[in-house]
């Protein structure tokens, strides 16, 4: 059998049984075209394989959730750990006691608590009568501030405070109670503490919260019973309070009396501080608010320059919330005073509310300066519409009535041309 090609199938028309199988099979023209679609294949489903970047596995959302939320918490627990172990440091006056117990044996006047009031301007100090030596101790009371040679004095007492006449406290060791078991004697703080009210030095109080006080007094204690004056062995407070840093430095002294007798005394100078975690937090809310009211100046120029009258408002809503975030911010100050015109206000506060509520006043003149311009270029365009649609009916009426009159001159002189024209035919043919 020949090898040959018939011409139906060298055309094309007929594929040669020879070649049959090595023809891809035809393929149609799309509906409305020409030219022959691509034959289309099932597609194999995707693969569920882990996507890589650079041969790394990136992490989940729900992974890098959870990452952050450990981390939180450890944040929170190490924070926490502050707490920990506060309770077993050893008492605040406890090796002072114990050294005067030793050395010089005696009365002690401990301030237990500094109340210092920057308004009024005043101190409250709230003092502890305490007996160090054998010879100053009341029997079973031993054990007071963590020391074991201190407690309640044995002796009655009398306190004055800056020379007064009158006794600010009477402390009589007769009044405390005895336990019946252990015949230990209770320490009941209204019969062996009271309270000073002293005046603060405020020169430097406009410098907060750098502003530094300053308290000086004098006391002296004398015998109940003998009327006789008592030297005391120490006067001293605690050193650091939950807003303030305390100083105090105490002096022995004499008055002289009436009767030429010199009275021992003590005197105590105590230096009142603002703490360095009070200064920081200060200046932190200080610098925010300066950032916060520069803010609100920079959108005065982004309302400026936009002309989305929408972002316009949202700067405005912004500017609002800063005026009321700053006086938060200033009230959020640790212990600050009150306005009195402070140096921290005077360069902070006040500025920052004046410059917020100038911003806010600029760009609601913006809102309203570009409001009557859109109503302005409103009306504008429609008196511009309105002539325009005016302009073009004048135009069609005076076309339409240049037309009309051609059309019926010509119109009757070409009709009078004819009917001369067919009357001369008929005549003619007549």
């Amino acid at each position: 059998m020949s090898d040959r090609h018939s011409f139906l199938s060298t055309t094309g028309l007929i594929r040669a049984s020879s070649n049959a199988s090595t023809i891809s099979p035809a393929t149609h023209a799309r509906p409305g075209s020409t030219r022959p679609g691509k034959q289309t294949h099932p597609r194999k489903p995707k693969s569920s394989a882990i996507v890589t970047r650079g041969g790394i596995t990136p992490l989940g959302p729900a992974f890098l959730v959870g990452i952050a939320v450990v981390l939180s918490l450890l944040f929170i627990s190490s924070i926490a750990c502050a707490f920990v172990g506060s309770d077993a440091d050893e008492p605040p006056f406890k090796g002072l006691l114990d050294g005067i117990a030793v050395n010089n044996p005696g009365i002690v006047l401990l301030g237990d608590n500094v109340d210092v009031d920057v308004d009024e301007p005043s101190v409250t100090i709230r003092w502890t009568v305490i007996g160090c030596g054998s010879a100053f101790v009341l029997a079973g009371s031993e054990g007071t501030h963590g020391s074991t040679a201190c407690g309640l004095p044995s002796i009655p007492l009398n306190v004055y405070v800056d020379s007064g006449d009158a006794a600010a406290f009477t402390y009589d060791p007769g009044l405390f109670p005895i336990v019946n078991k252990t015949g230990q004697r209770i320490g009941i703080q209204n019969l062996c503490q009271f309270d000073s009210d002293h005046v603060l030095d405020v020169h430097e109080a406009r410098l907060y919260p750098f502003d530094t006080y300053q308290l000086t007094s004098t006391l002296r204690i004398m015998s109940s019973d003998s009327q006789e004056p008592i030297t005391m062995s120490a006067l001293t407070t605690l050193k650091l309070t939950s807003s303030f840093v305390i100083s105090p430095s105490d002096v022995a002294s004499y008055m002289n009396t009436s009767t030429n007798v010199n009275e021992p005394g003590r005197d105590i100078t105590i230096d009142i501080t603002r703490p360095g975690e009070a200064k920081f937090f200060t200046l932190l809310l200080f610098a925010i608010s300066w950032m916060l009211t520069h803010a609100t100046m920079g959108f005065i120029v982004l309302a400026w320059v936009t002309t989305d009258e929408k972002r316009v408002l949202q700067y405005l809503f912004f500017v609002i919330t800063v005026l009321l975030v700053i006086p938060q911010l200033r009230n959020a100050m640790p212990d600050a005073p009150g306005f009195d015109g402070v140096l921290l206000d005077s360069i902070g506060f006040f500025p920052q509310m004046m410059s917020s509520g100038m911003t806010s006043v600029v760009l609601l003149i913006i809102i309203a300066k570009r409001g009557l311009e859109s109503m302005g270029r409103g009306t504008k365009i429609a008196e511009k519409e309105e002539k325009r649609a005016v302009r073009s009916a004048t135009k069609g009426l005076d076309r339409l009535r240049r037309q009309g009159s051609s059309v019926d001159f010509q119109h009757l002189r070409s009709w009078s041309r004819t009917a001369f024209r067919l009357e001369n035919s008929i005549a003619e043919v007549a």
